[in-house]
């Protein structure tokens, strides 16, 4: 069950709200942190904490810090010099839920537009770069031009006053001059062909230029992706693969002993409605190896299926500590987790706990309309259930 964080303090300027939440065994992620310009959230579980402000803040110039023992948010007042007299609006629970909700939705159609936004101006920047790239190559190709007329209109010129001093030379009188016995012509020996051919330069040999590409093992493009967090990923999974066959039991056929084989005959049994022989086949795959998060996500259905709420929770824990660092690559993997748990923990009766599971999850992937649904429900079953405690 979730522990609600209570122990935070917070102290205002003229400009500035300060908050102070400690936070016990801090490993928290960016992820874990939600903020938007009325809603503050943390939610690692087994802890969560959460305010709805007194009033709107500035949201692209105020901060959070994720420190040893605490997390600081540093938020700029809209209002500056405005005096808050309370940190937390005041109203009831059916308000803030709405309130809530509200804000929620507000945030997914600001990041909505900032992505669309963002796609827009990529788009711009990539049209503006090749007309530009259109543009370079015009004038080179222009300058060049311009270097072979300016040559062309030289060679004429010197060709042209060749020809006029030909033509001068040869209407000019001649001097009278002593008669000479005419000389000898000169009798030049021919070049030999083969010495002509050996003046002429071979041809060049032609040749290919090899060009290679790292290999990419993730979808997304290497400059938008963290180095650091890849190869951790990575890592993980070859290590799940290092344990394919390295368990020594003679009681276990080879192929028992491999957990992808495992893996598939579970949902297998699954596929068949024979829940507990999934479970036992990922269970088995799971004492072979418990780096592979697929045996802990899969297990978790088959728990779900047979009513076992509590345990689905947990193996939906359970994978989500294998699938770090977050990343792209295991985007849908964490939001079936957070979505399988959200509905175990409404089954079990912690329907609050289970709104804020599904409405993680749709963060995840604001564009799964089931999942929208079932969030939508969950929430309306929230609202009733208050309805009724206030009466």
């Amino acid at each position: 069950m979730p522990v609600l964080l209570k122990n935070h303090s917070w102290n205002q300027d003229s400009d500035h709200i300060t908050i102070r939440v400690p936070f016990p065994e801090n490993r928290l992620r960016e992820d874990d942190v939600f903020t938007s310009a009325q809603l503050l959230k943390i939610n690692k579980p087994p802890y969560y904490w959460e305010a709805l402000l007194f009033l709107p803040i500035v949201e692209e110039d105020s901060r959070c810090s994720l420190l040893e023992n605490e997390v600081v948010f540093i938020l700029k007042k809209q209002k500056t010099g405005l005096d808050w007299g309370q940190l937390e609006i005041e109203a009831t629970k059916q308000e803030k839920i709405s309130r809530k909700e509200q804000l929620l939705e507000e945030h997914r159609k600001r990041q909505k537009e900032l992505a669309k936004q963002r796609a827009i101006e990529k788009d711009q920047k990539k049209r503006d770069e090749v007309s530009r790239q259109i543009e370079r190559d015009s004038e080179k190709r222009a300058e060049v031009e311009r270097i072979l007329e300016e040559s062309k209109r030289r060679e004429l010129e010197r060709m042209n006053e060749a020809g006029k001093k030909a033509l001068q030379r040869a209407f000019e009188k001649p001097k009278a001059q002593v008669q000479e016995p005419p000389a000898k012509p000169k009798i030049t020996k021919p070049v030999p062909t083969s010495k002509l051919i050996e003046k002429i330069p071979d041809v060049r040999s032609n040749g290919t230029v090899q060009v290679t590409f790292t290999k990419r093992t993730f979808v997304t493009p290497k400059r938008e992706s963290m180095e650091h967090e890849e190869k951790e990923w990575i890592m993980k999974q070859s290590a799940v693969k290092k344990a394919v066959g390295c368990v020594e039991d003679d009681d276990l056929r080879p192929e028992e002993r491999n957990p992808e084989w495992l893996k598939q005959k579970g949902d297998s049994f699954f596929q068949q409605k024979n829940y507990l022989a999934a479970i036992s086949a990922y269970s088995t795959g799971i004492k072979l190896t418990k780096e592979y998060y697929s045996l802990y996500l899969n297990r978790s259905a088959a728990h779900l299926a047979m009513e076992n709420y509590q345990r689905c929770a947990e193996d939906c824990s359970a994978a989500l500590e294998l699938l770090v660092p977050p990343i792209e690559a295991n985007r849908k993997a964490r939001t079936t987790c957070l979505a399988r748990r959200g509905a175990a923990l409404v089954k079990m009766g912690y329907i609050r706990q289970g709104f804020e599971e599904l409405s993680a999850a749709c963060k995840l992937d604001p564009l799964n309309e089931n999942l929208r649904r079932e969030m939508d429900m969950v929430a309306e079953l929230l609202e009733n259930n208050d309805e009724d405690n206030d009466d």
